[in-house]
């Protein structure tokens, strides 16, 4: 993670050093959105299923590095989430990952925080990779590489595409991003859609 993000910050120094064009170099956005655990691609969900959506916080910083002649700009940028899984979603995690867990109960608020750098293309497309962890309360578990008596997180890469639906100062955000490696067996899908607000 160390290496990621010094790599992501000295691109954007020397982004920055170019810039030609200072006016609305920065782009800064909050907002939040709702996303659907979809877990691994192989499975044939056929109905929706309410236990299954989370709510996160969505960040973006943002530096200009290019402009087509409609005046959309092109950014390297950073974004970043903050939520909550709830205790099924939990679950769902420890089955598709092949974990079992000692606790009978997982707990009804679960954070858990991305942090990727990437693209923002045309203002619209959205291409980024980076790291991610999934914090829940302090349990063992046990899968085929052996047992670990105080977990508390798994950790994985995450990597996200999507589209920024821009509306004035409020863009709609349609993102499908996909967990994995690190301490994540299968790779698992998340749909998500919100609101930013942008600066």
């Amino acid at each position: 993670m160390k290496n990621i993000i010094t790599c992501f910050a000295f691109i954007f120094i020397i982004s920055a050093a170019n810039a030609q064009d200072k006016s609305n170099a920065i782009a800064v956005g909050i907002g939040a959105s709702a996303n659907y655990y979809y877990g691994q691609g192989n499975h044939n969900f056929t109905k929706f299923e309410g236990s299954r959506v989370n709510y996160k916080l969505d960040g973006m910083l943002g530096l200009t590095i290019a402009r087509d002649h409609n005046d959309h700009r092109t950014m390297i940028a950073g974004f970043g989430s903050f939520g909550l899984n709830n205790r099924r979603t939990i679950e769902r995690i420890f089955e598709d990952q092949g974990y079992v867990t000692s606790a009978t109960d997982q707990s009804a608020s679960n954070n858990f925080y991305q942090l990727e750098g990437g693209l923002l293309i045309g203002e619209m497309l959205r291409i980024s990779t980076g790291v991610g962890e999934q914090v829940f309360d302090e349990q063992s578990i046990a899968s085929e590489d052996g047992i670990d008596l105080q977990k508390t997180s798994l950790k994985y890469y995450s990597s996200t595409v999507g589209f920024n639906l821009n509306l004035s100062a409020v863009a709609l955000l349609i993102n499908c991003t996909f967990n994995y490696g690190k301490d994540y067996n299968k790779t698992i899908i998340i749909p998500s859609a919100g609101l930013m607000f942008k600066f």
